[in-house]
């Protein structure tokens, strides 16, 4: 499972502060964010997918911008073809308006994807049936696997209260992150609890010989004036550092 712990306080100095822990199997390569789609979509800093060439989070300065992709249900593959990559859609929808409809969806497997700006924060949820949105309010939520604040997914009742404890943020630009995201670096790294526990943030599970664990976190925080992205590799061991941002065009 991927996770997204976000607050939202529209009228703050930075409205969206969000932390995103990425799982994947580990053996699956990826590159560090950066502007790898500069022929596509120019401007976009983000972890590159190097299997399908997509993304899980992506960020736009300007204007201030973060998308993020969560996988949802798994829907049986198609008769013919292939399934088009999930990782194309927070590119797409950082670069472009784009069409939610389930018509535009149907070669798609489940997802759960969030677009969030300095006025609001929108997560698209697809089951290869139908699109549900959610306009979230402000305060805190958590995105999982299993959809928007549910307390089905152990995590959330277990994470909701260390969120709501996190103090605010400082991210202005050039801040050591540890001294920006006091509280937050702290959360990330996941209360101690085993990697194999229902409720783990910090997740490690071996699957037919292969492991499945947390490969990246990502702390972002998205503001009237711009983006402050930090990243760490290897969240269970966090060496966080600021990802460079292109200048306003």
């Amino acid at each position: 499972m991927c996770t997204v712990l976000l607050r939202f306080q529209p009228g703050a100095a930075w409205p969206l502060l969000l932390a995103a822990v990425r799982d994947e199997f580990v053996d699956r390569a990826w590159d560090p964010p950066g502007e790898h789609w500069e022929a596509t979509a120019p401007g976009l800093v983000g972890g590159r997918d190097r299997t399908a060439g997509g993304t899980w989070l992506a960020v736009r300065a300007d204007p201030p911008a973060v998308a993020a992709l969560l996988n949802g249900v798994r829907l049986p593959a198609p008769a013919i073809g292939v399934r088009p990559s999930r990782g194309g859609l927070p590119l797409a929808v950082l670069s472009r308006p784009v069409s939610m409809d389930a018509a535009d969806l149907a070669g798609y497997d489940g997802f759960h994807l969030l677009l969030g700006t300095p006025e609001r924060v929108v997560v698209w949820s697809w089951d290869g049936v139908s699109v549900l949105r959610h306009d979230l309010a402000p305060g805190d939520h958590i995105v999982v696997n299993a959809g928007v604040d549910t307390a089905d997914d152990p995590l959330v009742p277990h994470f909701s209260p260390l969120l709501r404890a996190a103090p605010d943020a400082d991210p202005r630009p050039g801040l050591p992150t540890g001294q920006a995201w006091r509280g937050w670096t702290d959360l990330l790294r996941g209360d101690g609890l085993s990697g194999d526990d229902p409720r783990a943030l910090i997740v490690r599970r071996e699957f037919e010989g292969r492991i499945y664990g947390s490969t990246s976190a990502s702390l972002v925080a998205v503001g009237p004036d711009g983006v402050r992205f930090d990243f760490a590799a290897t969240p269970d061991r966090p060496s966080w550092s600021e990802v460079a941002l292109p200048l306003a065009r």
